[in-house]
């Protein structure tokens, strides 16, 4: 054999390797349709370089200290290695044990999850519902894993119990249970009406 055709050889060996350790990371994560965060790294690893991943009904689990603290659930997530980010469509997102708020649940159109920063950052018709009966609406959302703080810059209502709330600017802290709206707050209290009154 050649040195050219011992190179051809060589170049169509390793592409075939790298195709079949493609299709198994792929494999193991399409057929148990879950997979734990920690796990990912570890996955994406055994992948080359240059390899990015596509995949759909993505659920990703973070673990705190054996604890499960939050999860998310994706209809299709984009892994891109280089910048460590997860690019996610159709985000819901569940928070559990938020102070004062109890268990919390998240959706937005679509958003990244930012491995490197520990940072969720949402976008498209975010809203939160809140175990305690408040919702919250704005166009965009970021989370912070680490601090468990979730804040946005842009307008935001808030719905609750004989309450409506608008402003700019938010800071809902799920560790401590805390809100704070930042600017151009305005506040409607609605009556609750008693059984056999008047509509």
């Amino acid at each position: 054999m050649t040195v050219e055709g011992r190179g051809r050889h060589r170049a169509q060996r390793l592409v075939g390797v790298t195709i079949l350790l493609v299709m198994v990371v792929l494999g193991v994560m399409l057929f148990s349709s879950s997979f734990d965060g920690d796990l990912l790294p570890e996955l994406v690893e055994k992948l080359p370089e240059n390899v990015d991943l596509g995949l759909d009904r993505v659920h990703y689990s973070q673990n705190e200290n054996g604890i499960e603290s939050w999860v998310l659930d994706a209809d299709r997530a984009a892994y891109q290695r280089k910048d460590e980010e997860l690019a996610l469509t159709g985000v819901e997102l569940t928070f559990f044990n938020a102070g004062r708020f109890g268990d919390v649940k998240l959706n937005a159109a679509g958003g990244i999850l930012r491995q490197k920063q520990k940072l969720i950052d949402l976008q498209g018709d975010v809203r939160i519902l809140t175990d305690t009966g408040e919702q919250f609406q704005s166009e965009t959302l970021q989370y912070d894993y680490a601090k468990r703080l979730a804040t946005t810059d842009d307008p935001i209502i808030m719905w609750g119990h004989q309450l409506t709330l608008t402003g700019k600017g938010m800071d809902l802290d799920l560790g401590r249970g805390t809100l704070k709206i930042r600017e151009n707050v305005h506040a409607l209290f609605v009556e609750r009406q008693t059984e056999g009154e008047q509509q």
